[in-house]
Formats: C-alpha cells, structure tokens, sequence
C-alpha cells in the first residue's frame, strides 16, 4: 500500500490561504479608531498593514522558525570555527599553511554553490524532504571532518559539509518566503540574519578553545549539536511526505546547466589563483590551466544563460536594470570584506602580535559582536522605510572602507586599543550593511513568475556566500606571495612558507633569536599590508555601487 497521490501544492506553505482565512474572521468593521494612538507621535509614517496585523504565529510556525534559527546558527558556526584553527593546523599536519587554507576554501566554495541547486529542488518537491536532505549531508560531512586523520579526509569532509550547510541555509530563507507575508519577510529575514552573526561570533571562540584547551576535532564534535536538533524539529515542523506528481517537465526546464558552470568556473579560477607564486610560479601550466579553464567555463556560461538556457540563472530578468545589478555586486564586496577580514586579522593577531588561538578567536567579537547592535536596529526598526536603506548602504560602505584603509597602518608595534578601535569600526559598518541590504533585496520588485533560485532574497545570499568563497584565496595569494618576497629582502628562505618550517612554526621555536623573531613580524605585517589594501579595494567598488541607489524614484 502506498501513499495517495499527492499535489505538488499541498507541500506549499499556506501563507496566503491561512492569511485570507484568518482575516475573514475580522471584519475591518469592527476596528474602530483610537484618537489617542492617532495623535501620537511617529517615528515614521509607515503604518503595520493589515495583512500583517493578522499574521500570527501558530505552534507549526514557531516550530519551523526554530528549525531556521538552529540551522542558520549551524552554517555559520561552520564557515567560521577554523578560522583561528588554520595557521595551528599546518604544524599539525606538518603542511604549508597555503594547504589549510583550503580548509575553509572547501568550505565555503561548495556552500555557495550548492544554494542554486537544493534551492531549484524545492520547485519541483517537497520542501521538507530537501530540507532534512541537506541536514543529513551536513551531519556525514562533519563525521568526516571530526573522525579525519589527515588534511586531505578534513577537507574532503568540509566540502560534504558545505554542501549540506548551503542547502540547508538556502532553504531556511525558501520556507520563510513561502510561509510568511511579503509585509513582514524583510523582518523575519532580518531575524535569519541576527542569528548567523550569533553563529560567527561563537565559532571562532569554540575553535580557538578547543584548540588550545582540547583537541581541534573537538569543534566539529560541538557541531553535532545542531545538526541533532535540526535532525529531530524538521520532521515536526515540515512535511516529509513524497509527492507522485513530480512535474519532471520542470524538472528538465531549470538551469542546472548554469548553475553547475557558475561552479566549475570561478572554482577553477580560484584553485590557479591559490597556487600561483607559492605551490608554482606564475608562468607554470599547473597554475595557468585552472585559470584558463574557468575563464572559458565563465565565457561558455555566459553564452548558454544568454541564448540557450529556458530559464537562466543569471539572464537579464534576474539582473534587470543597473540598481539591482549594483545590490548584488554590493552584496559580493560584503561578503568579501567581512569573511577576509575575519580571517587575516585572526593571522594579523597570531603572526605579528602573537597571540594565542583563544585570544584571536575572542579579538574577532569587536567585529561581529558590535555589529549586532546595529543590525538589530536597522533591521527591525526600519524594515518599513525601504528608502533609508540607501542612506544606510552609503553610510555603511564609508565606515568600512575607512576600517579597512586605516588597517594599513597595522605592525607589531600597534598598541592594542589602535586595533580594538578598527575592529569596532569595521564591526558598526558590516552590522549597518547587512541589514540595510537586507531592506533593499526585499523593497526591489518581484518577478511572480520566477523561480525560487532567482529571488531576490536567494540572490542576496548565493552572492554574498560566493563573496565569502573568493576572499580566502584571493586573500592567502596575496599575503603569502607578499610574505615571501620579504622574507626574501631580509635574507631569509623564501621557500620557508612552502615547508612545516613555514613562519608559523618558526616563530614559536625556541631556538629562535630575538632578531629573526622580529624579521617574521616585520614580514607579516607588511605582507598583511597587502591584504588591507585589496580589502580597502573591494569596500570601495562596493561604496561606488551604492552610488547608483541615489539616482533611483520609487
């Protein structure tokens, strides 16, 4: 005996259907005015709509929220515990520090790209079964990852891991934009939001504690944590039956295509990048290939989404006018920054200021724990003005290239409330973008007719997570190519960055005389000089994107 046969529709979330039933059972009537509340002073002339007013939540709702909140925890948790871990896991394993890099490059690479294709899942089944899907993929990777005995099984356990967390995450925001009313998602999505910075400013704590207290796998053990508790709320908060009317013509029609050449192309990209003047020199097929292989996949992609695709990922209904265009290239540069600066301030902390693992960890919540606050605020209290979210933008950008630049002038010899003071900075500046980017991505008009993959809300977060993806490797090219052209001027080994006997072993050597101690921190700071420069870049293309928001009339 099977199961009845099932409409697609049924695993919908009945936002609209409860709303309208809901709201039948008032009449508007029955609401009478309150000259008191009337003539109150407001803060803002936008009123709560009445389809809002209306909403509420029932026992299935708050369930499904707290599955959100735990997953989206659990992604960032992920993207972030190794941060601090990376420069300690090259004396572990007895490899070159640009190999643990690609600890949290295996990461971050297939979270991004994995949203595009467990988010077209969902158009054709049921939400519920992709969901717990993705979970279940995360939980293997992160057995992989914990049980790991050398760095190839770890980082091939963080790449199974970064599948599921990128599907996971990118269904925490398809079930929220089907389940709650268009008047009330940008807040709901402000919540998603407050909950993965939560996630980033406990990660890099978790994993700087267990490694100096405990034992790095120690990390991936906490994990399980979450993926237990989302393992036991999905099936009480979502429907896990398997629908016998999948509608395969769909199937067929959506872009897998683009979406697997929007992988293969800027991954192979990255891997040349990552290699070029430290595994290889520049000029070598080994780094030349990958780069030109990924350039050809991104020419090809570009062809295909343009002429051939039914309904491209990246066509023009999806990038219509240079506003939206702007949002998402702002978006990218948001995730760039933020991700690069948490990871090279951690090696600025360990490297030039030689700091314990803890204390690095601990140092990155002046970034992510200040920006909190403002996120919060931004977020909630003016998830009605839409139009302050460009004011906040351009506010935002200003604050983070400002950070950004003034860390050009970090040493060793910095005092310790010079760099307290950036990371406050650079922490109120992200904590202004994300949540005013999160107004915009949900005021910009909506294609009914779209896809789940091509929303702009989905968009917001495939571009930001593949922002995040790009800045460790673009970071690490840069820092170690610079480090070891100054070790190279002082008269140290170059090739020093390419053994165990790399800075980061060196430096905590005994054997180590005051002299060469004080070389390495000269050469870390300066090769980190570089790294504060291509950020400042960034901040500033995504400063000049948020110029094209002030020309707009809404």
């Amino acid at each position: 005996m099977g199961l009845p046969e099932i409409s697609q529709d049924a695993f919908r979330y009945e936002s609209k259907t409860t709303l309208n039933s809901r709201a039948s059972l008032h009449s508007l009537d029955d609401v009478t005015p309150n000259p008191a509340q009337e003539s109150r002073l407001q803060l803002f002339q936008a009123e709560s709509s009445y389809e809002e007013e209306q909403w509420r939540f029932d026992v299935r709702d708050w369930l499904v929220f707290i599955c959100i909140v735990i997953i989206a925890m659990m992604d960032a948790f992920d993207a972030t515990v190794m941060i601090p871990v990376l420069p300690e896991l090259a004396n572990m394993f007895d490899r070159p520090l640009v190999s643990t890099l690609w600890v949290n490059i295996a990461y971050l690479i297939p979270n991004a790209a994995s949203q595009l294709f467990f988010t077209m899942m969902c158009d054709v089944f049921s939400h519920g079964v992709v969901w717990i899907i993705a979970l279940v993929i995360g939980t293997i990777g992160t057995g992989i990852c914990g049980g790991s005995m050398s760095l190839m099984e770890l980082i091939i356990g963080r790449s199974i891991q970064g599948i599921g967390g990128g599907g996971a995450m990118a269904l925490c925001f398809v079930i929220m934009a089907e389940s709650a009313p268009e008047s009330v998602q940008s807040r709901y999505s402000c919540y998603i939001l407050l909950t993965r910075l939560i996630g980033s400013m406990l990660g890099p704590i978790v994993g700087g504690l267990f490694v100096d207290k405990a034992d790095w796998t120690w990390a991936f053990y906490f994990n399980f944590i979450f993926c237990a508790l989302g393992l036991l709320g999905i099936p009480f908060a979502t429907d896990l039956r398997v629908s016998t009317n999948i509608p395969l013509r769909k199937l067929r029609t959506l872009d897998w295509s683009g979406a697997t050449m929007a992988l293969l192309g800027p991954g192979s990209i990255l891997i040349g990048l990552s290699w070029g003047g430290i595994s290889y020199k520049w000029t070598q097929w080994q780094t030349l290939m990958p780069i030109i292989v990924g350039v050809a996949t991104l020419v090809a992609m570009t062809f295909y989404e343009s002429m051939w695709a039914l309904h491209p990922q990246f066509g023009t209904k999806v990038f219509r006018s240079t506003a939206t265009t702007m949002t998402y290239i702002g978006c990218f540069c948001h995730g760039f920054v933020i991700f690069c600066q948490m990871q090279y301030f951690t090696i600025y902390l360990l490297s030039a200021k030689y700091m314990s693992t803890t204390v690095s960890g601990l140092a990155l919540l002046c970034i992510t724990g200040l920006a909190l606050t403002p996120s919060a605020v931004v977020g909630i209290v003016l998830a009605r003005e839409p139009q302050c979210s460009k004011y906040i933008i351009s506010g935002g950008w200003v604050l983070t290239v400002l950070a950004s630049g003034c860390s050009i002038l970090l040493d060793a010899e910095t005092p310790t409330v010079g760099w307290v003071f950036l990371f406050f900075t650079a922490g109120l500046g992200h904590g202004l973008l994300l949540s005013s980017y999160n107004i915009r991505i949900h005021s910009m008009p909506k294609d009914e007719g779209a896809s789940l993959s091509t929303k702009p809300i989905m968009m917001f977060n495939f571009m930001g997570a593949w922002g995040m993806a790009v800045a460790i490797p673009i970071g690490g090219m840069v820092f170690l190519n610079c480090f070891g052209d100054k070790l190279h001027s002082i008269g140290l080994r170059r090739d020093l960055i390419n053994t165990a006997d790399g800075y980061l072993v060196l430096m905590n050597q005994v054997k180590m005389t005051d002299e060469q101690r004080e070389a390495i921190q000269e050469a870390s700071a300066t090769a980190l000089q570089a790294v504060w420069e291509v950020i400042t870049g960034v901040g500033a293309i995504g400063g000049i994107s948020s110029a094209f928001f002030w020309k707009e009339r809404r």
